[in-house]
């Protein structure tokens, strides 16, 4: 931007002979050498914010040399802001005669060119003058010339006019007031302009719907804001006025209303290679004010200036975002009207504005960035790499127009960039989504005389074959290079098979067998669709015919290949992939696969305490096959748990074979189908089944190993958290049984070195599991296992891994259970406290979801120290699990086929409470189901008799602390009236009362006698009244020091206000702390608490009504109040 003008009037006027002439010369050159100014500070009245405006360049022209033309389309800093007045007087009368008459003069030529300015008057005076030896009055004015400038051209409080002393341009403390003033008259002239032009922007917009009003023309007004912003180093205020701008045209469009405009355009010689962020290039604002330009020229002038404005602001990533979306809707609309543009228009754009879209952002990136932030640049990556795809394809289309490349897959030829509605402004697919099969050639004769492109580029790269490759295998491997930067692997798969295409189309076999076997794997690994992988493995086959090369890899590629044929459906129409296919077919017939296999059966099934599952093994050969292993993998679409299920030394004879196989490994769950395999000596024949989509529903052995953790039956809170393991080995002994315990909660973990079992530690192995040993048949073991941290929820998750040996060889046991860790419970407690006793008042809560059944609740004291603490000791049970538990042992009990008829009714009961709710009452589960399941045959009688006998689970145990209290002071009250008890008592009369206040010290704790400071320590009453029921009269409140040995009495006055039955006053006691008492003393008794009753406290007062009127004078609060606590001094009782 051109610097900002600031203009200069000197007086005298300079001569040669004049002494002040190289004064005022000095100055000058003062002010030119303290410029540019620096942190303005700008507080617009428009604006809520403070502006802080870094730098701007300034030119310090004479008056006469700048213009006095003002134009409203242009910047407010086009015409200066600040004209100073550089004056010599020494002598009062000058000034008087000459110097003020000047003055008076110059501000009338500067009113007279109505612009928005601010005047400022600099007397300079030489050194050694009288002027400089001038002060201030006794009242602080200036005297003086300088008084007198002040006194005749300063406006209000606008300070006009100011001293430069001497020596001048030689010394820097000399300048800071004329500077900081000089920024001070910038600041306000330019608010004041910018105000006055917003107001002319404000009612050109209100006459939009009149006739004669010009878009263009309001435009460039509103324009003119945003040019003096940028003037000024706000390039983020000027933004905002683009951004409305092009809200406006965006309104214009949506009405349909572009009189304004010329034709779309983009007919000019050198359109399509113009630079996109350049607006130099073409007379843009010329076009605007003479209200001929085009709607593509309008779009590309508003996006540049919006793109230099966010370059500025180092938003590099929004530069080329906004760029994709410009550049696919402008394309878009330039595709409507193709026939009115030059051959291939479209695609030689659409690459120049790309590339200078990256070639400008890269150029603001290698910049230093403000504040020194590079968090930016990664997201910019990313589009950038886009923008260089899009260019790509656009030379893509024009090598399959040119012929240069062949009119089919990989390559496309042209079509409409379609924008998105998305963060993926402009991608590929919308470039492909509606490409036609062959090159558009317009069919209308004049096509011929369309006229050419003008990018240099493009045109070699047209013209000669050679050029074209060069230029479209380096912009490919530039776009590779950028996808890799950005790890948009994917989005590299498509720029690589053109760079695979390239190289067949030039017979680089080498590179081309090389680069196809690597584009091969990485699409396995990325999963890319077939369409892709089917052409990179034709393109490799072909390479491996030309070099003749074989042999496994061979083999791979061509079972690739025919596995991806065999997934697309339908006919291609391609000779050269069908006569692929039969040679592929051909190679193949070796192959042949002498086995097949499949699974039968959709889940397990429990033989000799083993699960097993049946397969259906195939023989296509005449002899028997002697089999060294068969295996079949599962895996868990969730976990990713793999379960592997084999047999040994099977013997294969021609034909179907049925196999049982068996699993080492126990679980439960719905596994999926993944492979199998067939293990000859060193040969293995591996089937890929994960496509099948088979899945099998293992289960375990009911009545084998069972593993439950849970929770322990009997909890202590002041104990270690504890996790419980109950191993039920089943039918068989287990041997050498290693445990392993992993939590999957976060924050919380299994200390296995503590494992415990009836208090003994186990040891742990090598691998870092618990080692337990044997356990025989039947038996069940119960481990203790502590743990860290608490579970974010109430439920943990833990995987359990069990591995043991038996008489078949070695074993694993596997699951993952959940547990709650929350206590179904929750337990208050409120204290009473008297001289000999304490009364605790618990209550014992449920959990919202759970019903307990308590058995009992009893309070243990230890022995030995009176003040340890208690135990609380609560026994309960879970009704739910009451129930649950009975039902699940009753089905366990039964057989299959008698659990699998009445399974799901049992659960609907379970599910309704409203159902079992008469269990709650004492009703027996007997009675419930078999009052539902009466018409379920023989195995609703079974599971009925099957209940009576059931056992309860085990009573649960809480045990919580209960801590003695001490350090109390106790406070007896008592209030009793004075009166004898036969005395009338009538309403508004007033009675006397003694209040008597007995301190404490038996809940102190061991030993009982007060300390020093606490036998100083200062306790207040204060009597809480109803003002309903009474009124106080005397000491409602005041401190005392409470003495065990010495009872406090104090006597009060209360008067009933009402008749009837009224209960005394309640009196509170809370300690007093002396805002002037030592800090010291404080801390000492800061652990003390005070704890009161009152003796009498449901006594009440029969009050009889008034037998004449009664007035009452009640006292006022004073203001404010006196606050009660440590800011109360009190007075003493």
């Amino acid at each position: 931007m051109p610097p900002t003008t600031i203009t200069y009037t000197l007086h005298p006027t300079p001569s040669h002979a004049s002494s002040s002439s190289s004064v005022l010369h000095n100055a000058v050159a003062g002010i030119k050498a303290h410029l540019p100014l620096r942190n303005l500070h700008w507080k617009s009245s428009s604006r809520t914010s403070l502006r802080t405006i870094q730098e701007i360049d300034i030119d310090i022209v004479d008056l006469g040399e700048a213009t006095s033309l003002r134009d409203k389309n242009t910047s407010v800093l086009d015409s200066p802001l600040v004209n100073m007045c550089l004056v010599v007087c020494e002598d009062g009368e000058v000034y008087k005669s000459q110097t003020r008459n000047f003055i008076r003069d110059w501000l009338s030529l500067l009113a007279a060119r109505r612009t928005p300015h601010a005047p400022l008057i600099v007397l300079v005076n030489p050194p050694n003058s009288a002027a400089d030896k001038s002060g201030k009055t006794v009242w602080g004015k200036d005297k003086g010339v300088l008084g007198k400038l002040k006194a005749d051209f300063n406006v209000g409080k606008h300070d006009r006019s100011l001293n430069l002393p001497p020596p001048g341009v030689n010394d820097p403390a000399a300048w800071p007031e004329l500077i900081n003033k000089l920024k001070e008259c910038f600041v306000s002239a330019f608010d004041a302009a910018i105000l006055e032009r917003e107001d002319e922007v404000k009612r050109g917009e209100a006459q939009r719907v009149m006739v004669g009003w010009n878009f263009c023309t309001w435009f460039l007004l509103k324009e003119s804001l945003a040019q003096s912003f940028e003037a000024v180093n706000l390039p983020g205020d000027s933004l905002i006025i683009y951004e409305e701008l092009e809200a406006a045209f965006i309104q214009v469009v949506k009405e349909q209303n572009l009189s304004w405009f010329g034709k779309l355009g983009a007919t000019g010689p050198r359109d399509d290679s113009l630079p996109i962020l350049n607006t130099t290039m073409k007379p843009y604002r010329e076009m605007l004010r003479t209200s001929s330009i085009s709607v593509f020229d309008f779009r590309v002038y508003l996006f540049a200036r919006q793109g230099i404005l966010l370059g500025k602001l180092g938003r590099i990533t929004e530069v080329a975002k906004r760029g994709q979306w410009f550049v696919a809707s402008l394309a878009k609309r330039l595709r409507e009207n193709e026939a009115d543009l030059a051959e291939h228009f479209i695609e030689s754009w659409t690459y120049t504005a790309c590339m200078d879209i990256v070639s400008k952002c890269d150029q603001w990136a290698r910049l230093e960035r403000p504040n020194n932030d590079y968090s930016g640049l990664t997201a910019y990556e990313s589009v950038r790499s886009e923008l260089l795809d899009i260019a790509r394809i656009q030379v893509e289309h024009l090598g399959v127009s040119s012929g240069h490349l062949p009119s089919a897959y990989p390559f496309q030829p042209p079509s409409a960039p379609q924008p998105a509605s998305s963060d993926v402004l402009f991608d590929e697919a919308s470039l492909v989504s509606s490409s036609p099969s062959s090159p558009v050639v317009p069919t209308d004769s004049s096509s011929t005389s369309r006229p050419q492109i003008s990018n240099s580029i493009l045109q070699a790269a047209t013209a000669d074959r050679s050029n074209f490759f060069a230029l479209y295998r380096d912009l490919t491997l530039k776009v590779i290079a950028a996808y890799r930067k950005c790890a948009k692997n994917l989005s590299c798969i498509r720029p690589l098979t053109n760079l695979l295409g390239l190289a067949v189309i030039l017979d680089q076999w080498e590179e081309v067998y090389t680069q196809a076997q690597e584009l091969a794997r990485e699409c396995q690994e990325l999963g890319v669709w077939d369409r892709v992988v089917k052409y990179v493995l034709g393109v490799a086959l072909k390479a491996a015919k030309k070099l003749d090369k074989g042999g496994m890899e061979w083999g791979e590629l061509a079972i690739g290949y025919l596995e991806v044929s065999v997934r697309e459906t339908g006919k291609t129409g391609d000779e050269d992939e069908d006569m692929l296919l039969k040679e592929v077919i051909e190679g193949l017939k070796k192959g042949h696969r002498l086995f097949s296999i499949r699974l039968l059966g959709k889940g397990t099934k429990i033989d000799h305490n083993e699960i097993t599952i049946d397969v259906e093994v195939t023989n296509e050969l005449h002899v028997d096959v002697e089999n060294d292993r068969v295996e079949v993998r599962l895996d868990h679409p969730h976990s990713g748990g793999v379960i592997i299920f084999s047999a040994k030394e099977i013997t294969l004879h021609p034909g179907i074979n049925l196999i049982r196989l068996s699993s080492s490994t126990s679980t439960h769950g719905i596994y999926n189908l993944q492979s199998a395999s067939l293990f000859l000596g060193q040969f293995s024949f591996n089937y890929d089944l994960k496509d099948s989509g088979r899945s099998v529903i293992i289960r375990r052995d009911e009545g084998g190993l069972r593993i439950t953790l849970r929770m322990p039956y009997d909890i202590k809170l002041i104990d270690d958290n504890l996790m419980v393991l109950d191993i039920k080995s089943g039918r068989i002994d287990l041997r050498e049984v290693r445990v392993n315990l992993t939590s999957l909660t976060r924050g919380v973990g299994f200390i296995l070195e503590g494992a415990k079992r009836d208090g003994t530690n186990f040891a742990l192995n090598d691998e870092g599991l618990i080692t337990v040993g044997d356990i025989r048949a039947g038996e069940t073991m119960t481990i203790s296992v502590p743990y860290t941290g608490l579970p974010p929820t109430d439920y943990m998750r833990a995987h359990i891994d069990l591995q043991y040996s038996t008489d078949k060889g070695a074993r694993q046991w596997m699951d993952v259970q959940t547990v709650d860790t929350g206590l179904p419970l929750t337990i208050n407690v409120q204290d009473f406290f008297r001289p000999d006793c304490l009364l605790s008042h618990f209550t014992v809560s449920p959990d919202d979801k759970e019903i307990l059944r308590i058995a009992s609740a009893e309070l243990i004291a230890p022995d030995g120290n009176p003040t340890s603490s208690l135990s609380l000791r609560i026994r309960y049970r879970q009704v739910d699990e009451e129930i649950r538990s009975s039902v699940t042992d009753v089905l366990r009990s039964l057989s299959p086929s008698s659990r699998a008829s009445i399974e799901r009714a049992v659960y609907e009961i379970l599910a309704d409470r409203s159902k079992w709710r008469s269990y709650l009452i004492g009703e027996s589960l007997e009675g419930i189901f078999c009052h539902a399941l009466k018409n379920m045959g023989n195995s609703g009688l079974a599971f009925c008799e099957s209940i009576k006998s059931v056992t309860l689970p085990k009573w649960r145990t809480l045990e919580i602390p209960v801590d003695v209290p001490q350090r109390r002071l106790l406070t007896a009250i008592s209030l009793v009236p004075t009166l004898p008890p036969s005395t009338l008592i009538y309403q508004g009369r007033p009675l006397a009362f003694l209040l008597k206040l007995s301190t404490s010290s038996q809940w102190m704790g061991l030993p009982s006698e007060l300390t020093e400071e606490e036998k100083i320590q200062r306790l207040v009453y204060d009597v809480q009244v109803n003002p309903e029921d009474w009124i106080v009269w005397g000491k409602k409140k005041a401190y005392f020091v409470p003495d065990p040995e010495k009872d406090v009495k104090v006597e009060i006055v209360l008067l009933p206000t009402r008749a009837g039955t009224i209960f005394l006053p309640n009196v509170s006691i809370y300690p007093l702390h002396s805002p002037d008492g030592s800090s010291e003393l404080q801390a000492k008794v800061q652990g003390v608490l005070c704890e009161s009753y009152m003796e009498n406290a449901a006594q009440t007062v029969r009050v009889l009504p008034a037998k004449k009127e009664v007035t009452v004078l009640v006292p006022a609060p004073l203001p404010g109040g006196a606050p009660i606590g440590e800011q109360w001094e009190g007075v003493r009782a």
